[in-house]
């Protein structure tokens, strides 16, 4: 079986890596030099750390956070830790994190092409350029891992996206120590979006937000920073933001598979619309592209079948997080007051924003959590 995966993201390097250790034919094509930075947030919740650990890639050793600090748009806060029976979580940069993915695919015994863009696909052949080349390559299938901005899925004959969140994000280097913890911030400007301030060094931090709704999330970002003590406490009143990076997040898209092209990662619009966490979503969908193709001996239209049904999952998830997105703007307040109070709820809203969603449960479990 002959594979292409485009893009050297979480999910194509881990779909490499899944193909290729099964003895599949893998190519992995990336457009740009490696390896090279994100705008993403860094951190791997313990969905991440753990789908790591059942495929077998080891992550060095790293700060765990088990814990997170969140606070509303009036000041109150709760710290609440991850539930019980998952692994802590932890902060790895994203230009270090994607490099250990590709080793690994590498290892497993991928061919990893860095500058290379892949520029069309029709039916079962890819046309690549490198270095001013062209050339065309027939794959039994073909992976598209190109994010949420990428132009093939569209081409592909894939449906467009249904929503997009923006964020923003860069580093800050602190005076001081920072504390062993995720931190989330529902400050007033971002509502149902939030600013977050994750460490991944004892004094670096990685800052950013995410904004549910248009504006300049850049700008939102460097007022909080400017004026909120949730901010200025752990950061220093006179922090400076470097490596600014912009990033789109798009989410659901009701097919992912056409032909012998699937749809993987952040190109199938399964970010969580809510935590706009998508690291452990691009991972899962790559195991999953990776069984269905071996399931079905490499049949396109089989495996499609298989990978559709398998990443509903994500989509029952985001309709229920959609749903807790249109209400926070409103909630917002009153729950992290309550929550910072009652630490029942406040373990409820830790599991409800970053684990698994269910349908329609989601509020009997919040009020029932806030009464007892």
């Amino acid at each position: 079986m002959k594979v292409a995966v485009v893009g050297a993201g979480p999910a194509g390097a881990v779909a490499a890596y899944a193909l290729a250790r099964d003895g599949a034919d893998v190519s992995l094509f990336e457009r740009s030099s490696w390896p090279r930075a994100k705008a993403c947030g860094d951190g791997l919740t313990p969905a991440s750390v753990a789908l790591l650990g059942e495929i077998g890639i080891a992550l060095p050793p790293r700060a765990r956070f088990a814990r997170t600090l969140v606070t509303g748009p009036r000041g109150a806060g709760f710290r609440a830790a991850w539930p019980r029976g998952v692994p802590d979580g932890t902060t790895f940069e994203r230009i270090a994190f994607d490099a250990l993915l590709v080793r690994a695919a590498v290892a497993a015994g991928a061919h990893f092409y860095d500058e290379t863009s892949v520029d069309r696909i029709a039916g079962d052949t890819v046309t690549v350029t490198a270095a001013g080349r062209e050339r065309t390559e027939r794959f039994d299938a073909i992976a598209l891992a190109e994010g949420g901005t990428g132009a093939l899925a569209a081409r592909a004959g894939l449906p467009p996206f249904d929503h997009r969140l923006a964020a923003y994000r860069g580093y800050v280097e602190t005076a001081t120590d920072l504390p062993d913890e995720y931190q989330v911030h529902y400050a007033g400007a971002f509502v149902p979006g939030y600013a977050w301030i994750f460490p991944v060094g004892r004094r670096r931090a990685n800052v950013g937000a995410v904004l549910a709704a248009r504006g300049d999330v850049r700008a939102a970002l460097g007022a909080w920073m400017a004026s909120s003590a949730d901010a200025r406490g752990p950061l220093g009143v006179d922090a400076r933001l470097e490596d600014g990076r912009g990033g789109v997040i798009c989410i659901g898209r009701s097919r992912r598979h056409a032909g012998r092209t699937f749809a993987i990662g952040d190109a199938a619009g399964i970010a969580d619309p809510l935590s706009a966490e998508g690291v452990s979503q691009a991972m899962r969908s790559a195991v999953f592209f990776a069984r269905a193709l071996r399931a079905n001996g490499g049949d396109p239209a089989r495996a499609g079948i298989a990978y559709e049904r398998d990443v509903r999952a994500f989509d029952a998830n985001n309709r229920e997080a959609l749903r807790m997105r249109g209400l926070f703007r409103y909630l917002a307040v009153p729950m992290t007051s309550l929550a910072a109070r009652r630490p029942r709820l406040a373990r409820h809203v830790i599991a409800s924003g970053y684990f698994p969603k269910r349908d329609a449960r989601w509020f009997l479990q919040t009020f029932t959590a806030a009464l007892r």
